[in-house]
């Protein structure tokens, strides 16, 4: 409507109203500079030092051989006897075991992977990983049925979350019901 008004008076009076309209153009480019900024000021904040899973064939040979690293303190999470999850984290870094549980003797961790859930619809076989930081380093092990879950790490703080990889908002195909 604005512009019909300005392109209107224009041909009345013979008068250019570029002004207004430059003024105009640069409050909305500066709008959208400013969402886009904001938007990438919230992207990046979401995009904190993560690590991740990377599959390791020597994992799942030392759990066979009874020979897992004994410098990692080790948990679980799900149910005692039927497990989502079993993680050995360097014991350098403080783990945030909220949801998860320590396991105290390394008898218990191999009773504990042997354990594990394969109740996952899209599991077909136990996945062996190393956990690695953001800039690549090993700071320890995940076995499960799930392949993934997400790991964030503060480098700074020397601490590590790993999130529980159970899901109750799966269907049986493995997609969220949500």
């Amino acid at each position: 409507m604005t512009y019909f008004y300005y392109k209107h008076y224009r041909h009345l009076t013979g008068k250019i109203i570029q002004n207004k309209n430059i003024h105009h153009a640069r409050w909305l480019s500066t709008g959208i500079c400013m969402a886009l900024l904001a938007a990438f000021a919230m992207v990046a904040g979401c995009m904190g030092p993560y690590g991740d899973l990377v599959s390791s064939p020597a994992a799942q040979e030392q759990y066979h051989t009874t020979s897992l690293p004994d410098t990692y303190q080790y948990y679980y999470s799900g149910r005692s006897g039927l497990p989502y999850a079993v993680v050995g984290i360097n014991k350098k870094y403080r783990f945030n075991s909220r949801f998860w549980f320590k396991i105290d003797t390394m008898d218990q961790v191999y009773q504990k992977i042997g354990d594990l859930s394969n109740l996952h619809p899209d599991a077909s076989r136990m996945r062996t990983a190393d956990i690695l930081d953001h800039k690549g380093n090993k700071i320890g092990v995940w076995f499960s049925y799930y392949y993934y879950t997400p790991v964030r790490i503060n480098p700074e703080a020397g601490t590590v979350e790993i999130f529980n990889p159970y899901d109750p908002n799966e269907d049986d195909r493995g997609g969220s019901t949500h």
